[in-house]
């Protein structure tokens, strides 16, 4: 892979990486409650979990192109594509491309658009899938 591609995909995670270290850190002290009541937190974690998610779309469209492949249509598609090449598992790629899904929700709707809850789970139970990729994507790096 060339440096100029492999710097920017570090740049990226490392992106990446601080959104999900604010998230975590809105995280330790928030009820459901609480986040339905503050909009200014809902949309700290809406924007922080659309961008996180944008860079690793970027992440993936940069390491497909470093591979010759065309680069798909769809964003759930790039990360399906990542699975198909072995870069990601497929539970990675099926569980990035649901991802892929709830950024365009983010990204598409607003106020009332957003469900609440859904964006509260995936502040509570989902972080983690961003480190599961990046490592994923650190191992192909490295080879």
């Amino acid at each position: 892979m060339e440096a100029r591609a492999e710097r920017r995909i570090v740049e990226k995670a490392q992106y990446v990486r601080e959104a999900v270290v604010l998230l975590a850190d809105v995280r330790e002290s928030l009820s459901f409650e609480a986040y339905q009541e503050d909009r200014r937190t809902r949309d700290v974690v809406e924007r922080e979990l659309q961008t996180a998610i944008e860079a690793c779309l970027d992440i993936g469209r940069i390491v497909l192109r470093t591979k010759g492949s065309a680069v798909p249509e769809t964003n759930a598609a790039v990360f399906r594509q990542l699975a198909n090449y072995g870069i990601l598992t497929e539970e990675t790629g099926e569980r990035m491309a649901e991802a892929a899904g709830f950024r365009n929700i983010l990204a598409h709707r607003y106020g009332t658009g957003i469900d609440d809850e859904d964006v509260y789970n995936v502040l509570i139970h989902d972080l983690s899938l961003f480190e599961t990729y990046l490592g994923q994507i650190r191992a192909l790096l490295d080879n």
